[in-house]
């Protein structure tokens, strides 16, 4: 089933990403959930993008075989929605205390 997926692609799709997640355990920062991130492969035909993408699957990558020093990255983010809210939460605004005005 996996070579026969893996032709399709080849076959049919124009755009090839990676799916990708971090070695949270190599990392001391307390977290114990991995960065999953979709990372995009550019040149090269769709075959020969998607063969570079199976030779790297179980194996590490370092940041530095990746991405140069000082390159520049194109990201594209949403953010998290956070509903119908009002103008203290919305803004960061503070609400005046309640003996602030005379009267």
């Amino acid at each position: 089933p996996m070579s026969a997926e893996i032709e399709r692609a080849k076959k049919y799709c124009q755009v090839i990403r990676a799916i990708c997640h971090t070695q949270i355990t190599k990392v001391k920062i307390g977290q114990k959930k991995a960065h999953i991130k979709e990372i995009q492969v550019n040149g090269g035909s769709t075959a020969q993008k998607v063969d570079f993408v199976t030779g790297l699957f179980e194996k590490e990558v370092k940041v530095a075989d990746v991405f140069g020093q000082d390159e520049m990255v194109d990201v594209i983010g949403v953010t998290k929605g956070k509903g119908f809210h009002g103008v203290v939460s919305r803004w960061g605004v503070t609400r005046l205390v309640r003996k602030s005005h005379r009267g």
